[in-house]
């Protein structure tokens, strides 16, 4: 079959992108490998600010933490770093939902379905010693999650909600927060703790969205500890 001078141009040219295109993306993926988790700034900084919590709680003898993130491999990541190490310095349970039972799991015995684990992260606003009697002796403290639980979940039993990451829709950080801040809670306070991003072509959006995510805070009746890039608090107002 004949091939035109403008079809063996392309194929040329084509493969000349693709193999750039490989080397660029084995340069990046040998640049990532350096990026352990001991190396990871901001997985550090969300472990110092669990810690935190968990070691001088703002309202007595609550441990929880809710962290929320948009990507699953997010959440799992999280969850392999957080879970073992939470178990064993601090003795508190870990759970990781996203919604499909087979991407939930936790480290507790029984199903591992989405009701369940909810329930035992917030077993007082879930009514847990009815609904599930048998495990009225356990208890999620840490709960990691994609958007799947950001509507429409009561659980107002945890007092804070760390966005691990911004969803583009200012909307949804919103409603994150709004599972902890509700009616019913019996916290004296609570908080939002917000890590951001520091890109610059996400510069426009990122700045609309940080605006309109603060001012629908605000008319909430409080503001939210930020963290940028370099991870040091920009902002916080105690409810």
């Amino acid at each position: 079959k004949a091939v035109s001078l403008a079809e063996h141009l392309f194929n040329n040219k084509f493969q000349d992108l693709s193999k750039k295109d490989i080397e660029d993306l084995e340069l990046l993926y040998d640049l990532m490998c350096f990026v352990t988790p001991d190396k990871d700034l901001k997985l550090q900084k969300l472990i110092e600010v669990i810690e935190q919590k968990i070691e001088n709680p703002f309202n007595a003898g609550n441990k929880k933490v809710l962290i929320f993130s948009a990507f699953a491999d997010t959440t799992n990541y999280l969850y392999e770093q957080l879970a073992e190490r939470m178990k064993a310095k601090y003795g508190i349970n870990t759970a990781r939902i996203q919604g499909a039972q087979h991407g939930n799991t936790a480290n507790i015995q029984g199903v591992k379905d989405t009701d369940r684990l909810l329930t035992l992260f917030s077993p007082i606003s879930k009514e847990r010693d009815t609904t599930y009697p048998e495990d009225k002796d356990v208890n999620i403290d840490l709960l990691i999650a994609t958007d799947c639980v950001s509507e429409g979940q009561n659980l107002q039993d945890c007092d804070i909600c760390i966005n691990y990451d911004i969803h583009w829709n200012p909307v949804r950080i919103v409603q994150r927060f709004g599972r902890i801040d509700r009616i019913g809670s019996k916290n004296e306070s609570i908080q939002l703790v917000n890590f951001w991003p520091n890109m610059e072509l996400d510069e426009y959006t990122l700045k609309n969205i940080e605006t309109e995510v603060k001012a629908s805070v605000i008319i909430k009746g409080f503001n939210p500890i930020e963290y940028s890039e370099e991870f040091t608090p920009t902002k916080y107002v105690p409810r």
